[in-house]
């Protein structure tokens, strides 16, 4: 950060003040991520998807790597998008990381919150977190060929219906219910979301551990040390086996990879799909009626269950640190 010189060639006291505070203001989390990933590829990526025609009208648009690094601070940090804009106007060291200058200002919320859908609804979310992970996988940060870990979590909604719940409601780990009764769910949340404005209507009841549950599911594939690769988010009554196949596409895991599981996950469909892709089968063994576990089947689930605390740290730390275990509104 250079000078402007006064007349008599001196630093005014605003600029030597905002020096000082620059050179103390540094978070070595957020200048190790600006030293180590190439923004070079998401500009090409997000302006291909998002960038006005030259012939366009109105204000110039936002730098498009400035506004992704906004969503990852609000990811990072828990913020909302108001209190993202207060902390980058605020904060030295969140302007350093998106490199704003002193005499300007951040985008307002409506602008982050509608950069936000924009890439949502191209679909470029998923491929912008796609590129940071590749990145961080050439630089050793993110160990995916060490093997995987698949498990899911659910997200309670604060905005369930009231009352008593008076129809069949999935299991956590598996929907055995009839057709007949997911029409009556589908029914129901029709009825409470014209009966009650407010209620969440995309959420759905699941019982888990006898207790039932109103939210969301998250199903999740890391890397050999926790660390999230690949999520997906659906409604809390869709069984955690249904999402593997996609966890598995999207992960992209190289042949030889092993991916661990627990025994909710274990079918011969599974296992089937894993060794079509050339990926190694980590689930852990399930006993059947009449077909107890061998020992050796006890050894290798005892492996697995080892390595398996890696993602329920994960899930941990996502209720911890960002408040992950009850959903709400972002913008």
């Amino acid at each position: 950060m250079g000078f402007k010189q006064t007349s008599n060639n001196a630093p005014s006291f605003t600029e030597v003040f905002t020096e000082l505070r620059s050179s103390r203001a540094r978070n070595e989390f957020l200048e190790q991520i600006d030293k180590l990933i190439d923004w070079r590829p998401f500009q090409t990526l997000i302006n291909k998807k998002l960038c006005k025609r030259a012939e366009a009208k109105g204000e110039p648009t936002y730098d498009g790597v400035l506004m992704f690094k906004i969503l990852l601070l609000e990811t990072w940090y828990n913020l909302i998008d108001r209190a993202v804009e207060e902390r980058i106007n605020d904060s030295i060291s969140f302007g350093m990381f998106l490199d704003i200058d002193m005499e300007h200002v951040s985008p307002d919320h409506s602008t982050i919150c509608r950069f936000r859908n924009a890439i949502v609804e191209k679909d470029l979310w998923d491929k912008l977190l796609s590129l940071l992970n590749k990145q961080l996988q050439r630089h050793g940060i993110m160990k995916i060929e060490t093997g995987a870990l698949v498990d899911a979590s659910i997200v309670d909604s604060p905005y369930a219906p009231d009352g008593s719940v008076k129809i069949e409601v999935a299991e956590d780990r598996e929907d055995t219910r009839s057709e007949e009764a997911k029409e009556e769910e589908r029914s129901y949340q029709v009825k409470v979301g014209s009966a009650k404005p407010g209620v969440d209507t995309e959420a759905r009841w699941v019982v888990k551990c006898k207790k039932f549950r109103y939210g969301y599911k998250k199903h999740v594939l890391t890397d050999g040390e926790g660390l999230v690769n690949t999520l997906t988010t659906t409604s809390a009554n869709v069984s955690d086996t249904t999402e593997f196949p996609t966890l598995i596409e999207k992960g992209a895991l190289q042949k030889g990879v092993m991916v661990l599981a627990d025994k909710g996950y274990t079918s011969k469909a599974k296992r089937e799909h894993l060794t079509g892709h050339g990926i190694k089968d980590g689930i852990m063994r399930k006993a059947t009626k009449g077909k107890p576990l061998s020992d050796k089947d006890k050894e290798f689930n005892r492996q697995i269950s080892q390595y398996r605390n890696k993602i329920e740290r994960t899930f941990g730390s996502i209720r911890c640190w960002f408040h992950g275990g009850r959903c709400r509104y972002r913008g």
